[in-house]
């Protein structure tokens, strides 16, 4: 008898597998997981530029160049059979800079010499300018031409039995005179402005993580890969350039990253203009058991009605597939089974409020209830489902952002060396869904630079 019931009990159970009909008069239906699909390898990046400016005054140049410059600028012959010259500084030089170009102003004194006859020192100004250029070796290279004098000299010098032009004089020994002011003036920017130097050492600290906030453990790291120096810039009597360091950046919170073995300084890239934006990356993860956790308070073991029959959602799962999120629901009730959803993230960069849209059930799922029950595709599920994943970012982003421009105000980079940022704005960058999260990146916008202190 007892084994009549079993043979019954087994018969009734393998017709409610092959019918999908349950002994409880339910449906009865489990669909298998969506297809794998390969995830986004990583978050697209966007390179920021530290701003280093290097700055010098014709003021500050004008006086290295009259501690170093000799009395004695020439001795020697003219050109003209038996003349000769002898020129000496006798007053300060004074610099200027306009047009990208730096004007000196040499004043001398010239006396000529025929035989046993000699002039008195003629006073004159020798005027000239100069072009810095910057080599990709990292020095300055300064050509200077002559401009002629700034004084009214008289046409005619009488020496002895000769009539003699001064000025003719003074153009025929100027070559000396401009290589040794050219080759002064290009050794003296080099030492007021030590560019190679100067840029090696930000380009090795920048190279490891700073600390920015010490009680939320939040570290800038960078990872520059490129020196791009803007052309000399000289105006107002100020001589400028601006190098950028391009670095990818980002704010990164926990234990303190992994140095890097450091990168030698690059080749200089010499360009006419770059972006001095300073972009810090954000990243706002949605981990998934956090998802499930509000999903599963709202849905679990809640009834849903759909014309005239009612389900429970008695378990609840959430997962990356792809570039998707799948959410994964076990029912009871008017139909029993496993079945797959599969949702696309959303960010929308004006509300900073994270969504789900395209919310559908698996191709698999779907013709497993296209069969025998349809009135579950037409249900709310998929709409309470899409209404209920949405969740406002702007205060985490915004503390992010707040914390990242309080802590760039001023970075200690090394001795005498600090890194300034001001970061104004968010801009969102890309989301990528991971196989434990979602992450949104969003930047920081603003500018930076380095000072030398």
């Amino acid at each position: 008898m007892y084994s009549r019931s079993l043979f019954a009990a087994l018969t009734a159970l393998s017709l409610a597998a092959i019918t999908g009909v349950s002994s409880a008069g339910a449906e009865s239906l489990t669909a298998g997981p969506p297809k794998d699909e390969a995830f986004l390898a990583a978050l697209k990046k966007e390179a920021s530029t530290i701003n280093i400016p290097v700055e010098a005054s014709t003021d500050d140049l004008a006086m290295v160049m009259n501690r170093t410059v000799r009395k004695e600028l020439y001795k020697g012959s003219t050109g003209s059979r038996g003349l000769t010259a002898e020129v000496v500084r006798n007053g300060p030089i004074t610099l200027s800079a306009a047009d990208n170009f730096l004007y000196i102003t040499l004043p001398v004194g010239m006396t000529l010499g025929y035989g046993m006859f000699e002039t008195k020192a003629i006073p004159l100004k020798l005027k000239f300018k100069a072009r810095a250029t910057i080599t990709p070796d990292w020095r300055f290279h300064t050509e200077v031409s002559y401009l002629g004098l700034s004084d009214l000299l008289a046409e005619n010098i009488g020496i002895g039995p000769l009539s003699i032009k001064p000025r003719g004089i003074m153009e025929s020994i100027s070559q000396p005179v401009q290589k040794l002011l050219s080759d002064l003036v290009t050794q003296k920017i080099n030492e007021q402005i030590p560019l190679k130097t100067q840029i090696a050492k930000v380009w090795d600290t920048a190279q490891k993580p700073l600390l920015l906030d010490k009680s939320f453990n939040a570290w800038l790291k960078l990872t520059p890969h490129e020196v791009m120096l803007f052309p000399l810039y000289a105006q107002n009597n100020r001589v400028k350039l601006s190098v950028g360091i391009s670095t990818l950046a980002e704010l990164v919170v926990g234990p303190e990253p992994a140095v890097r073995p450091l990168l030698p300084l690059p080749n200089l890239k010499l360009v006419n203009t770059f972006d001095k934006t300073f972009r810090v990356a954000l990243n706002a993860d949605l981990f998934y058991k956090d998802l499930k956790t509000i999903l599963s308070n709202l849905l679990l073991n809640k009834q849903l009605d759909s014309e005239g029959k009612s389900i429970v959602i008695t378990e609840l799962d959430l997962y990356g597939n792809g570039d998707k999120l799948v959410v994964k629901l076990q029912t009871q009730g008017s139909l029993e089974g496993v079945f797959y959803l599969t949702a696309r993230p959303a960010f929308n960069q004006e509300t900073k409020v994270f969504s789900v849209v395209d919310v559908d059930f698996d191709m698999q799922t779907q013709s497993l209830l296209l069969k025998s029950a349809d009135w579950f595709l037409h249900g709310t599920i998929r709409n309470m489902i899409q209404d209920k994943l949405n969740m406002n970012l702007t205060e985490q982003l915004e503390k992010s952002r707040q914390m990242a421009g309080k802590a760039l105000e001023r970075i200690q980079l090394a001795e005498h060396l600090f890194l300034k940022g001001d970061i104004k704005n968010l801009k969102f960058n890309e989301m990528i869904v991971l196989k434990d999260k979602i992450s949104i990146q969003v930047y920081s916008e603003g500018e930076s630079s380095v000072l030398f202190q």
